[in-house]
């Protein structure tokens, strides 16, 4: 274990950080706290509100495009080119996960533009945000001249990051829960801050905004091993994402949430939305991009083959460690 963080030692310091920041942001929104459930507001600054959920989408952002930039780095990109994309890709997702919201809505109630574009009362959706980006990584790339497989890869990482840790803005909100609890072993093992949240309408309910994030935990952890291992073509991290994303959101979280919110779920020709698309639009999607790397965009390079020395601008040797 110790050589293994020796080896990794950068990448021990950057994931280990990471991993006690949400930690002290969770701690700092829960603990000065003296009632449940907890208070969504952060900071009341009289003329203007700051809430948690803002802080922890906001905190995942930071975290995906830092873990972005190192890897831009490391493949011999220009930082700047991320910086670009950011500008554009942030609002536009934002745009785009409110309109999802909204197409899909089973109790619409928008009568003008502004109610809309008014996002005070929640109504953005992951899904939206995150085709939003897809489409745009696909255009900024042609216009570029940059490698789409390889800039898909690298954000793939930043969007489980940003779905872990923004999360718990859900957990601040007392959403995105499901049925009532009848385990008593899951009562039991929930540590007791989350059940205090969770407890709505005299009854314990599932967190599936905890069951979602360590699901995504989980499949970041494994992708971060095995993108550093001659395993991956350039391409296949982003299509595995798609694939572990889709399965859990749609098979195993949101089935859950439907159940919680029978009447408030999004919904397309009567269906759940976001079972629909998680199974057919990113599960489906991530498996038809392995379909078609390997039997009509062949030749693609491992992704660890175009890892760069940082300071010759060479290719790397074969310690891909982070």
């Amino acid at each position: 274990m110790i050589d293994f963080i020796k080896t990794n030692k950068k990448a021990f310091y950057v994931y280990g950080g990471m991993i006690l920041i949400v930690i002290g942001l969770i701690m700092l929104a829960v603990i000065p706290q003296k009632e449940v459930p907890y208070n969504n507001i952060a900071l009341d600054l009289g003329f203007a509100q700051i809430a948690w959920y803002a802080i922890f989408i906001l905190s995942g952002l930071i975290m995906g495009a830092y873990l972005a930039y190192l890897e831009f780095k490391k493949v011999g990109w220009s930082t700047d080119l991320l910086f670009d994309a950011l500008l554009w890709a942030v609002p536009l997702s934002i745009v785009g996960s409110r309109l999802y919201y909204v197409l899909f809505d089973p109790n619409p109630s928008y009568e003008t533009f502004l109610d809309v574009i008014n996002v005070s009362n929640g109504g953005l959706s992951i899904h939206g945000a995150v085709i939003t980006a897809t489409i745009f990584v696909i255009v900024f790339t042609r216009i570029k001249k940059m490698n789409v497989w390889l800039l898909a890869d690298i954000l793939a990482i930043g969007f489980l990051v940003g779905q872990i840790v923004g999360r718990w803005g859900n957990f601040m909100n007392a959403e995105a829960y499901g049925p009532v609890i009848e385990s008593q072993f899951i009562l039991n093992i929930l540590p007791q801050f989350i059940k205090d949240q969770m407890f709505i309408a005299g009854a314990y309910h599932h967190p599936t905004f905890l069951y979602e994030s360590l699901w995504n935990f989980v499949g970041l952890v494994g992708l971060l091993i095995i993108r550093r291992k001659r395993i991956l073509k350039v391409g296949d991290l982003f299509a595995f994402y798609l694939i572990w994303y889709g399965f859990g959101r749609g098979a195993i979280i949101e089935p859950l949430r439907v159940g919680g919110h029978p009447t408030d779920a999004l919904r397309m020709f009567g269906l759940p939305t976001n079972i629909v698309l998680s199974l057919a639009l990113f599960m489906l999607g991530g498996i038809a991009i392995i379909f078609l790397k390997k039997h009509y965009i062949k030749n693609q390079p491992y992704y660890v083959d175009l890892f760069v020395d940082e300071k010759t601008g060479v290719v790397a040797d074969e310690d891909h460690t982070v």
